[in-house]
């Protein structure tokens, strides 16, 4: 298709941009095939052809007619308005190669200092894709035309690369080019993005070699800049060395306080601020209700409330939408309302932020009351509104407007939005319906990271380790790499799991990522770990962590304490005292738990004081975790004090005190309580209960025992659980009803039931029943053939029954199976030391006095005939009436106490098995022969022993007649 030359038609010199563009566009209009070039020399041209056209890198196609633009006095010319032309067709054409030739050639000629032509070319080189790629070598054209270095800068600053800014600052400097202060802004800009500390500060340097420094601008620029590198003080050095300073310095510090979360710092300055007069921009009111959302700083947000009020800025929507969402995630509802209602702006921002707020703070009904009124005020929900909403629903009552929600969702087809997907799927697995979570997921496009971490999660909460290690592999072979978070969840899915070699491949991974310097990593592998069994493990991670987070030491501690290692906590609280790191809550009852397991009650003393000076004795689990070492320790008196002073007892704390007066062996006061609990409108739970079935079992009630698991089931609805039942058939089995025990244990409805069968084996001792003794022995190996304690017990009924044969067999039966017995182990506290001993210690340094003690004490026993008093001495083996005081574990601490306390002090010893009868006799012998109090808590009770008598009346320890008569005996 022919078409006239413009240069045919007469030009107004008028405005000769105006008449082309307009000619041009016409042009266009008639062949959709006119394009605009730009030759080697910039000048300006327009092609009309009957098809395509081509552009060879040495010009055009000769077939095309090409013909200049000119000016109004008729000669060529690259006019400001047909650049403009030129760019605006090269984006709309996406022409990069064109737009390349025009890039370049303004670049050389300089042509960039005018604002619309340079804004023109930003937009170009930002909205052609790939364009500034096919130009990498073009600052080389700039020189030393500052306009055009600023033009590539500030394109890539909108491109959001950073790393090619800093490139070209130092380009610039080779140049060499002084910076502007665009220039200068952009660099501290990207430095701060790319956390580049040392570029940021030699930059800083330079800008102050130039003068730059001491520009408003440019400060606020830099403090932003330090503040994101976290050197507030930094940035606070350069605001104060103005005497002097404007509004946009103070805002600018004030922004960077926000940034680092310093709330406090940060309205100080807002109050120095406005003592000046200075009012703070709108922006930085918004970042600093932000913080107070994040902080929850209600009280500080209502006086940034009145001063927003004050300035007159409230109407102002940005404000009004912060206001509400700090009044929200506050939780002041009615704040928040009370702004929405005043507010004379809405958008769905507005509505939005408060649905927020609802949802952070489970307000599900009120959640759906405001989507319910923004619906109503004709505002379309979006994927966000979506969020919070679901957000709302995350708990097992809320399902069914969880999958309402889901179906408005596909109507919307919001499903396609990512948020909004993960949302519902995070829903789902909280609501506790797994199958509808996969179902979501599986139907999600364009998975991210966070969908495989919920997913993860869901396997977590759902028990399904399997499913989470095969979604770790699946998410690896689609290109996504796990996070921080994924590593997170998986090793709590092997903790729960106790998979320890799955914890030890996810251990490898992590190395592998990089993943294993990360604090909350470490802290997560050592709980993995020591819940796994792998003690030794824990430590070592322990070992390469930084100490600096209380965190850290308390998963170690929590650790030793999982694995009954209560002096090795202990050690750590004093090495973290030591190393100056601040206890907090949890630490503190690690601390206490194991003064518990040790019975040291001096520690648990000097914890317990350290624990009020630091403000957390009053708080309910130190208290309830108090009450429990107090009674561990034996001093009920003290357990009593700290359960009076509490301010505020729930089920666990009087469950505490009810547990400590059944340890004890004293029903009646536990079951005084137990009634007292209910009078202060505090039902009990199962393990109130429990506490209750172990104080009778302590004392032999059987039917006060039967009576209270029925009260359990009939009154309470509590279902029984095997604890309970394993209670009643020790109960039952002491009390010589082993028709009633075997029974029990053949119907309940739990397997692998080892306990209660080795709970009715030893019973099975006490009334010599070796043919109970042997059914219950068959169970036990069925189901670990291997069990050490098993072995033993059987043993020792065939040893009381004159079955030394069988006795002897079944003892090189154990040792052919390696099935070691688990050491015995006792720990006696003195001057706040520790003190370990196991059966015929020899390593203690005062070995020699404690076995010369022994000696004595026997001969004492001997001189003073305490070996043919009333005591009962049927239940200790031959060779120990020849030795009474023989050296187990205990025995040997007891001795060390003896030595070492005043004799007018008890002496407390915990041991980490029972105190077999052998030894409990010769220690109410001790008890009466010292005049001493003797307590001794062992896995079964605690022992107070005095004047030759036990608290527990012997009653594992010797035949008993049983005052109940409800059952029959076989």
């Amino acid at each position: 298709m022919a078409m006239a030359s413009p240069s045919s038609s007469v030009c107004p010199s008028a405005d000769p941009f105006r008449w082309w563009e307009n000619t041009l566009r016409k042009r266009k209009k008639q062949d959709p095939n006119v394009v605009l070039a730009v030759r080697e020399d910039a000048t300006m041209v327009y092609i009309a052809a009957t098809s395509a056209v081509k552009w060879k890198g040495d010009g055009l196609v000769s077939k095309f007619r090409l013909s200049c633009l000119p000016d109004s006095n008729g000669n060529d010319s690259h006019t400001h308005g047909d650049l403009m032309l030129v760019m605006q067709r090269c984006i709309e054409e996406k022409d990069i190669t064109v737009g390349s030739r025009v890039l370049r050639s303004l670049l050389k000629d300089g042509l960039v200092s005018d604002h619309l032509l340079r804004k023109k070319l930003i937009d170009m080189l930002c909205l052609l894709d790939g364009l500034h790629k096919a130009n990498e070598d073009i600052y080389e054209l700039c020189k030393e035309e500052i306009s055009s270095w600023d033009v590539l800068i500030s394109a890539y600053i909108k491109l959001e690369q950073n790393e090619k800014v800093l490139e070209l600052y130092h380009a610039m400097k080779k140049v060499p080019v002084e910076p502007n202060y665009d220039i200068f802004a952009a660099v501290f800009r990207a430095c701060a993005v790319l956390e580049a500390h040392e570029i940021g500060v030699a930059v800083h340097i330079h800008a102050i070699e130039l003068g730059y420094d001491m520009d408003d601008f440019i400060t606020g620029v830099i403090i932003d800049m330090y503040c994101r590198f976290g050197w507030v003080l930094e940035a606070r050095r350069v605001f104060d060395k103005f005497s002097e300073r404007s509004p946009m310095t103070w805002n600018a510090l004030i922004g960077g306080y926000c940034y680092v979360g310093d709330l406090q710092e940060a309205l100080l300055l807002v109050q120095r601020m406005q003592r000046e007069g200075l009012i703070l921009s709108n922006s930085i009111l918004v970042s600093l209700l932000r913080l107070c959302s994040k902080f929850t700083g209600l009280e500080s947000g209502k006086k940034i409330h009145a001063s927003i009020i004050e300035g007159g800025v409230e109407s102002d929507l940005r404000i009004s939408n912060a206001l509400i969402n700090m009044y929200a995630k506050c939780n002041s509802s009615e704040d928040a309302r009370v702004v929405l209602d005043r507010a004379q702006l809405h958008d769905i921002v507005t509505w939005n932020a408060l649905l927020s707020g609802y949802a952070q703070h489970g307000c599900f009904e009120e959640a759906f009351d405001i989507f319910q009124a923004m619906q109503q005020g004709d505002f379309w929900p979006d994927g966000t509104t979506y969020v919070s909403l679901l957000t709302a629903c995350c708990s097992l009552e809320h399902l069914d407007k969880g999958k309402q929600l889901h179906s408005s969702v596909l109507t919307l087809g919001l499903d396609l939005n990512l948020s909004v997907g993960n949302s519902l799927l995070n829903m789902y697995i909280k609501c506790g319906s797994f199958e509808d979570a996969k179902a979501v997921f599986n139907a999600l496009p364009g998975k991210d990271v966070i969908s495989w971490n919920i997913m993860i999660s869901g396997c977590r909460e759902h028990e399904h380790g399997d499913e989470a290690l095969a979604a770790l592999k699946e998410m690896q072979e689609v290109g996504i790499q796990p996070d921080r978070i994924t590593f997170l969840h998986l090793l709590k899915v092997f903790s729960n799991m106790l998979a320890l070699e799955e914890g030890k491949h996810i251990h490898s991974l992590i190395i592998q990522k990089g993943f294993d310097t990360e604090i909350s990593i470490s802290n997560s592998l050592i709980d993995m770990y020591g819940k796994c069994g792998s003690l030794e493990d824990a430590v070592l991670v322990f070992d390469k962590t930084p100490k600096t987070s209380i965190v850290t030491w308390n998963a170690i501690m929590t650790v030793y304490a999982l694995h009954n290692q209560g002096q090795e906590t202990l050690q750590m609280y004093t090495r973290l005292e030591q190393e100056g790191i601040k206890p907090d809550r949890a630490t503190y009852f690690s601390a206490i738990k194991a003064c518990a397991t040790l019975a040291a009650l001096g520690w648990g003393k000097r914890i317990h004081d350290a624990a009020k000076q630091a403000g957390f004795a009053t708080d309910i689990a130190v208290t309830n975790a108090l009450i429990d070492m107090y009674a561990k320790c034996g001093s009920l008196k003290d357990a009593r004090e700290v359960f009076d002073e509490s301010p505020k007892r729930t089920v666990v704390t009087w469950t505490a005190l009810i547990s400590g007066y059944a340890e004890q062996s004293d029903y009646d006061t536990a079951v005084k309580l137990f009634y007292d609990m209910q009078q202060e409108s505090i039902e009990p739970d199962g393990l109130a209960f429990l506490s209750l079935l172990s104080a009778c079992s302590h004392k032999g009630l059987v039917e006060k025992g039967l009576f209270h698991l029925r009260e359990m089931r009939d009154q309470h609805g509590i279902l029984e659980t095997l604890e309970h039942l394993d209670c009643i058939v020790d109960l039952v089995g002491c009390g010589g009803f082993f028709n009633v025990g075997e029974d029990l244990l053949e119907t309940m409805p739990f397997k692998s039931n080892i306990v209660g069968w080795l709970s009715l084996l030893g019973s099975c001792r006490l009334h010599v029943n070796v043919e109970v003794a042997r059914r219950c022995f068959d169970y036990v190996v069925a189901l670990a053939r291997d069990h050490a304690a098993a072995h033993v017990m059987m043993s020792n009924v065939y040893s009381k029954a004159g079955m030394y044969k069988e006795a002897l067999e079944l003892e090189i039966a154990r040792l052919g199976k390696e099935a070691w017995k688990k050491a015995g182990q006792a720990y006696v506290e003195v001057e706040d030391c520790i003190h370990r001993f196991s059966a015929n210690d020899t390593s203690h340094p005062q070995t020699l006095s404690i076995h010369s003690k022994l000696e004595s004490l026997s001969w004492q026993a001997k001189e003073q005939g305490l070996l043919n008093d009333s005591l009962d001495l049927e239940a200790l083996s031959p060779p120990v009436k020849q030795d009474l005081f023989c050296r187990h574990s205990e025995k040997l601490a007891i001795t060390f106490g003896l030595l070492n306390t005043p004799a007018d002090t008890p002496i407390r010893v915990t041991k980490n098995i029972r105190v077999c009868p052998d030894c409990h006799q010769s220690i109410k012998l001790i008890s009466k022969i010292e005049r001493r109090e003797i307590i001794v808590k062992d896995v079964d009770c605690i022992h107070h022993f005095r004047d030759g008598a036990c608290s527990c009346e012997d009653r594992d320890y010797v035949n008993s007649t049983c005052k109940n008569h409800i059952l029959t005996r076989k």
